[in-house]
């Protein structure tokens, strides 16, 4: 979208994969009725293919901090924007700010992405407060949750995460039988999608509140953000799901 165009901003310094740095970040002003924030941005090239966590801790405003990172790709198209300390969005508009910014006021902000060996990626550090902040960045690599890889469903419990922005969790029910049942709570909009065949225009949606349904005679399960818009990460009231298959009909 032209509105996830930032363009390459200039950069304060570079954020290593597994490592830390410290932001000075300026008060943010108030200017013509807008709030404009106190920005730092860092540049970091992956040494590695994989996923990445970044994360923000203020030390001197704590509680106060009113912080927000947005990541960009090297051509300054946004990727991800932080929310919450639980979830994070595709874009700014779904964290809108104003002179009362609509974020929480947990100290830790994070956000993660998936990446190739040296591609790079800049993380813009943004600060509402009308003070100053000293935030730690952290970048870190870790393993996201394996589940949804295309891997056979047939019964029983599966526990996946919706860890990215824009994923798909896929599982393969063709030779399942019996009943799917979703279970989900947090601040995504969670759908399981039953697909009869690779090219079912209309998929059975299960979703928080119609969460069972007969799994037959669907060959392929997917679960994602409905609108492909919001990712959290593998933790209870943040990314993870859980689905179960079994021969207790539904309510």
């Amino acid at each position: 979208m032209a509105c996830n165009l930032q363009g390459t901003p200039p950069v304060s310094g570079d954020l290593p994969v597994g490592g830390y740095v410290v932001a000075q970040l300026p008060p943010a002003q108030e200017s013509g009725g807008e709030l404009r924030p106190g920005v730092r941005v860092y540049r970091m090239v992956l040494s590695q293919d994989g996923a990445v966590r970044v994360s923000a801790v203020s030390s001197d405003l704590g509680l106060r901090a009113r912080l927000r990172l947005v990541l960009l790709d090297d051509k300054g198209v946004v990727q991800a924007v932080s929310v919450a300390r639980n979830w994070f969005a595709a874009r700014q508009e779904l964290a809108p700010l104003s002179l009362r910014p609509q974020i929480t006021t947990d100290p830790g902000y994070r956000l993660s992405f998936k990446g190739q060996s040296g591609q790079a990626f800049y993380l813009r550090v943004e600060n509402y407060a009308l003070s100053p902040d000293r935030v730690t960045l952290y970048a870190d690599a870790f393993t996201h949750n394996p589940a949804g890889d295309g891997e056979a469903f047939t019964t029983g419990v599966k526990q996946g995460a919706i860890e990215f922005v824009g994923e798909f969790d896929r599982y393969d029910v063709s030779s399942a039988t019996g009943y799917l049942r979703l279970t989900y709570s947090g601040p995504l909009d969670l759908v399981a999608l039953l697909y009869k065949g690779p090219s079912d225009p209309s998929p059975l949606v299960l979703d928080p509140v119609m969460a069972c349904a007969p799994i037959s005679p669907a060959t392929l399960l997917v679960v994602r953000d409905r609108g492909l818009s919001r990712a959290g990460f593998d933790e209870e009231n943040s990314g993870r799901y859980r689905l179960e298959i079994s021969s207790t009909p539904c309510p």
